[in-house]
Formats: C-alpha cells, structure tokens, sequence
C-alpha cells in the first residue's frame, strides 16, 4: 500500500506511484525467484555443495550424502555447468593472493 507524504515529510528521491502497485500472486512471484535461484546454485555451484558436505561430522548419514555430492559435482563437471563458477574462483584466487611491493606473505609477520 502506497503511503501518502506530508507536506513536512522529506520527499523521496524515487517518483512514488500514488496508487499501490501489488501483484495478482506475490506469494508466487517471490517462491519462484528462490526456486530458479536454489536450482542454479544446485546446478552450477555443485563444487561448493560437495565441499559443505564434506566439511560435515563424519557420520553414516554424512558418509551418504558425501558420496552423493561427489557423484552430483561429477555430472555437473563432465556437462561443463560448474566452468564459469571454478574460472571466477581461480581469479578471485590469484587475486587474493597477489603482493604488492615489500608486502610479507601471510603468516610471516
């Protein structure tokens, strides 16, 4: 619902509509974002899933589920999905890594 300002109010640097703008199912709308959101990860990012599983306790569920998430990076890999998420973590990589200058190495201070 759209809120009417008042002369004393500030006024937003955003041109507000002065009739509420609501969607026929926002309810839909927002669960369908975070199912497309959940699948890409689930799709694209299978590498880190695996390694949030291993990083688990061990245990037998653990064990499972860690097989599970190898076989899952597996596909992923071998289908060529998880390559521009591995080529942005090796830059993001090297760039942590890089030094500047008489910059020590870390742990060496």
């Amino acid at each position: 619902m759209a809120r009417e300002m008042k002369e004393h109010e500030l006024a937003s640097p955003v041109d507000l509509s002065a009739t509420p703008i609501e969607g026929e199912h926002p309810v839909l709308w927002t669960g369908t974002i975070i199912a497309v959101a959940a699948l890409v990860l689930l799709f694209a990012n299978a590498g880190t899933l695996s390694a949030w599983v291993d990083e688990k306790p061990v245990t037998e569920f653990q064990l499972k589920a860690s097989e599970a998430a190898r076989g899952w990076k597996d596909r992923m890999n071998a289908i060529g999905l998880t390559a521009p998420r591995d080529a942005l973590h090796r830059i993001w990589k090297d760039a942590q890594a890089t030094r500047f200058g008489d910059e020590a190495p870390e742990g060496t201070r």
